[in-house]
């Protein structure tokens, strides 16, 4: 057999390739046959071991490294498979090498760079890209551009991308809807949810992302029925959903407590085939739950084939937000013995499901435990758990006790939190302490004035209640309005 026909034999086996075996054994018989540093074996070889999802990467690293002639095509490669990666800050290790060793970017450089930087955080050091890709003369490719305008957009920052976004119309060259679409998640990154949508609506066409952007953006802001609203748009535009959108729009339903739409979003999601996808059921879950319907929960979780961390834990948190701890303690020890290990969101969801049942010492001994048996360090949100604990129980000094110890950094909310349970329990003495520290904290809160003479109140000291009144009036605090959770 000819090398040629060998060649292309080799090169057609490794696109046809669907695991690293088979890959490792083209690349031995390219070794006998001389043909491992050919050009176009090399190149199929080195494209699967790097990109593919069945690929390996490590092994791809290590054919990099033996190769003599290193080609734009192998660094673009390695920059492409590492802005996918867990590992997208190599991108730019790679990028670097390439320019040390004089070999030229091209636009895939640039583009595959650009989506890694996306992916790195902080973006503190962008100028130096941006900087690149005007030096190499890609401002008038509008894939490395629209890289730039994703690159600023992902990072919150709309002036930039704006910038750019314009930069593309002064060289003459024509936006298209991933211009317009990296503008739009600038605007909905930044918390410019009305500008967003002014973008929205200029957009002469609207693909899913565009969509989508816009509707998480609503949901996400807590606008609910504008995110509702919106989808019904989508839907009448004939633009088909993704996973992302139908989250977002589940998560809608479940910010307005709207059950009724959340379960004809769920039809549709079964009748279309979104139903195997985990954060999808995930989002459902966590609807029924937050709008009551436990039975749907469980059967939307007991249907799922695949469950993922979230899962577990969104099933525990509905469990423990309806004091069902028995259930949320049986998720638990499914959980552990299905080998999916806990997180500080796991632990939180048992914590309240032992405050809402009673059940302190077992709570405490929970929390005194985090560290040590589950690697969890118990943060602000813990500690509120263990205080409404001890509020409910009426072991008020105690849960004063463990804020005045806190090895991190308390907020207003735990120590609300306890002067709340001093109300329920009508403990002055303790209520006057937890005050001082409350004012520490927030000097300018009325509604902390306002608890503090309610319990006087409550106690039949109506000279100290009056006192705590003047006392806000004296000091210009105000009480901040509250929020509901339920729109009419």
């Amino acid at each position: 057999m000819g090398s040629a026909t060998v060649v292309s034999t080799l090169a057609h086996m490794a696109e046809r390739c669907t695991c690293m075996r088979d890959l490792k054994l083209l690349h031995a018989h390219a070794f006998r046959t001389r043909l491992h540093d050919h050009a176009v074996v090399l190149g199929k070889l080195f494209r699967f071991a790097a990109v593919s999802p069945m690929g390996d990467l490590p092994y791809a690293h290590r054919m990099f490294d033996q190769m003599p002639h290193r080609t734009t095509f192998f660094y673009n490669t390695l920059i492409r498979a590492h802005s996918h990666s867990t590992t997208p800050s190599l991108s730019s290790h790679f990028f670097n090498l390439m320019r040390q060793n004089d070999v030229a970017p091209d636009h895939f450089s640039f583009t595959f760079l650009l989506k890694s930087r996306s992916r790195t955080a902080p973006l503190t050091h962008h100028s130096d890209i941006h900087g690149a890709v005007l030096k190499f003369g890609f401002c008038r490719h509008l894939h490395v551009q629209n890289g730039l305008i994703y690159l600023y957009a992902n990072r919150g920052m709309p002036l930039l991308a704006r910038r750019v976004f314009e930069d593309v119309l002064l060289v003459g060259l024509e936006v298209d809807v991933v211009s317009w679409s990296g503008l739009l998640v600038a605007h909905v990154k930044a918390g410019d949810l009305d500008v967003a949508r002014r973008v929205f609506d200029e957009m002469p066409q609207r693909d899913v992302v565009s969509w989508t952007a816009m509707l998480s953006g609503y949901s996400r802001a807590r606008r609910p029925r504008e995110a509702l609203e919106l989808f019904g748009e989508m839907r009448r535009a004939g633009v088909w959903p993704d996973e992302v959108t139908m989250v977002s729009v589940v998560s809608a339903c479940a910010s307005l407590g709207d059950v009724e739409t959340g379960r004809m979003v769920h039809r549709f999601v079964e009748e279309n085939g979104f139903g195997w996808m985990v954060a999808l059921c995930n989002a459902l879950v966590d609807m029924y739950g937050k709008c009551g319907c436990l039975e749907e929960a469980w059967r939307v979780f007991h249907g799922m084939t695949r469950r993922s961390l979230i899962t577990w834990n969104t099933m525990m948190t509905v469990c423990a937000n309806h004091g069902n701890a028995d259930d949320a303690l049986r998720l638990f020890e499914w959980m552990v013995c299905s080998e999916v290990v806990p997180d500080s969101v796991t632990l939180l969801a048992l914590l309240v499901a032992y405050a809402h049942k009673g059940w302190v010492d077992e709570g405490i001994r929970l929390f005194e435990s985090m560290e040590r048996d589950y690697g969890v360090e118990p943060r602000i949100e813990h500690y509120g758990a263990v205080v409404d604990m001890l509020g409910r129980a009426g072991r008020l000094q105690e849960a004063y006790d463990l804020l005045s110890n806190i090895p991190i950094p308390c907020n207003d909310i735990v120590w609300g939190a306890l002067l709340g349970a001093c109300r329920i329990h009508g403990d002055v003495d303790m209520g006057e302490k937890v005050i001082k520290k409350l004012l520490e904290l927030k000097p300018d809160e009325g509604g902390y004035y306002i608890l503090l003479r309610d319990i006087y109140v409550a106690a039949g000291q109506t000279a100290e209640a009056n006192e705590t009144r003047q006392a806000m009036l004296d000091s210009g605090a105000r009480k901040k309005p509250g929020c509901s959770w339920v729109e009419g």
